[in-house]
C-alpha cells in the first residue's frame, strides 16, 4: 500500500507543478504582453547605465526581475484551484487508464485513494502557511512594486501625505525611500488636546529606528508654539528653536506602505500585522481578517478538494467531459465566493466570525460529498 500510496502523490504533485507552472507562464505572457513598453524601458535605461550590455540580455532579466518573486504570491492565491484541477487530471488518468478499477478489484477503497491526494493537500497548504509567515514578508518591497521600478531593488521615492498618528501627531514628508526607510524633509507637527499644534519639528532627514519607535532626526529642529497671556486672543509667540535628534511615533514604513498600498499589509507576517495594528496603522478588524484569512484559505482549499473528489473517483469508466464542467462549474465560485467572504466586512459579524463563515459553510457539504461517494 505505501508504494500505491507514493504512486498516487506522486503523479498528484507532478501534475500540480504542470497546472501551477503553465498558470503562471500564462499569467507571465500576458503581463508581458501589455506592458511591454515599461519593460523596454526599463532595460533600455539599465544598458545606459552600464548594467547590461545589449537589450536582448536586458529584456528577459526586466520581466524575470518583476515577475519572478510573484512566484511565491501567485503560490499563495492559485493553490486550492490548482489542487482541485491537478485532482481532477490525476483521477481522470487513472479513469481512463482503467487503474481505479484495477484498485477496486485488489480490494482498495476510493476513500484510500482520494485521502492520499487530501494529505499532499494538507501538506501544500502547510508550505503556504510557512511562505506567507516566512518568505512573503521578505518580498514584501518587491510585491508592491509598480512596472516604472523594474530592476530596481524596492519601491520607489514617494511623498507622504498627512498622516496623523495615535498621539495626535501630524507626519508629513516630501520623500520617503522604503529601500533605507528614509525620509526626507520630515515635518512634524504636535498638537494639543484641541487640536492646536504645539511644536514644530522639521529635520532633512530622518531614519527609522525599530528599537526606539521613532525617527532619528539628522540636524532636527524643533519651535514650540505658545500663547503669550489669557486675552491674547489667538496671537502667538514662536519659542526660540532647539536642536532635536528623536521624535516618537507609530508612524512607522510598513505604516506607511500599508496606506501607499492597499496589498501590502496581507505580504506581512501574523506578528507583523499584529504590530502594526498595536501602533494604529492598522485597523484592529482589519488585522484580524488578514491573519484569519490564512487558516481559514488552508480550510476552503481543503473542503473544495473534499467536494470536488467524488467527481472524478468512479467506480465504472466513463467519459469524464460532464464531469470536468461540473466541478469546474463547483470550484471556482466556491473558491471566489469564499475569498469574498472572507475579504468584505458583513454587517453584525465579528471578523473573527466572518472570516471562518465559508468554513462553516462548506464543512456540512464536503461532509455530505464524501458520504455519498460510492466505493
Amino acid at each position: 500500500m505505501a508504494l500505491l500510496d507514493r504512486w498516487i502523490a506522486s503523479r498528484f504533485l507532478v501534475n500540480f507543478v504542470l497546472i501551477f507552472a503553465v498558470m503562471f507562464l500564462f499569467a507571465i505572457s500576458i503581463d508581458t504582453i501589455l506592458q511591454l513598453d515599461a519593460y523596454t524601458a526599463a532595460a533600455r535605461r539599465a544598458v545606459e547605465m552600464g548594467s547590461y550590455s545589449s537589450m536582448w540580455s536586458a529584456v528577459p532579466i526586466a520581466v524575470l526581475d518583476f515577475n519572478l518573486p510573484r512566484v511565491f504570491q501567485f503560490y499563495a492565491y492559485l493553490l486550492g484551484l490548482c489542487s482541485v484541477a491537478a485532482a481532477g487530471f490525476t483521477l481522470a488518468q487513472m479513469v481512463r487508464t482503467r487503474e481505479l478499477v484495477a484498485m477496486l478489484a485488489a480490494g482498495v477503497s476510493l476513500w484510500r485513494v482520494g485521502l492520499v491526494m487530501v494529505v499532499v493537500a494538507v501538506l501544500l497548504n502547510l508550505v503556504q502557511l510557512l511562505n506567507g509567515e516566512i518568505l512573503l514578508p521578505r518580498l514584501a518591497p518587491l510585491l508592491v512594486r509598480e512596472h516604472n521600478a523594474i530592476l530596481r531593488p524596492s519601491v520607489e521615492k514617494f511623498g507622504l501625505n498627512i498622516v496623523q498618528d495615535g498621539a495626535g501627531k501630524l507626519v508629513l514628508a516630501q520623500a520617503f525611500d522604503p529601500m533605507t526607510e528614509t525620509a526626507f524633509n520630515l515635518l512634524v507637527l504636535e498638537r494639543d488636546e484641541k487640536g492646536a499644534a504645539v511644536r514644530r519639528i522639521e529635520a532633512p532627514t530622518a531614519t527609522w529606528d525599530e528599537v526606539r519607535g521613532g525617527w532619528r532626526l539628522v540636524d532636527g529642529v524643533a519651535a514650540g508654539r505658545s500663547a503669550p497671556g489669557s486675552g491674547a486672543g489667538r496671537e502667538v509667540r514662536i519659542d526660540r528653536k532647539e536642536p532635536i535628534d528623536f521624535v516618537e511615533t507609530d508612524v512607522s514604513p510598513k505604516a506607511i506602505l500599508t496606506r501607499r498600498f492597499r496589498g501590502f499589509a496581507q505580504l506581512l507576517s501574523t506578528p507583523q500585522i499584529s504590530e502594526l495594528a498595536r501602533d494604529g496603522g492598522l485597523a484592529a478588524n482589519d488585522a484580524t481578517r488578514l491573519i484569519g484569512q490564512r487558516f481559514a484559505g488552508a480550510c476552503v482549499n481543503l473542503f473544495m478538494l473534499v467536494i470536488c473528489l467524488p467527481f472524478f473517483l468512479l467506480r465504472e469508466p466513463k467519459k469524464l467531459l460532464g464531469a470536468s464542467v461540473f466541478c469546474a462549474a463547483t470550484a471556482v465560485p466556491g473558491l471566489l465566493g469564499s475569498l469574498f467572504l472572507m475579504t468584505v466586512s458583513l454587517p453584525g459579524l465579528p471578523a473573527a466570525v466572518g472570516v471562518f463563515l465559508p468554513v462553516a459553510l462548506l464543512l456540512p457539504i464536503a461532509a455530505a460529498r464524501m458520504g455519498s461517494l460510492k466505493t
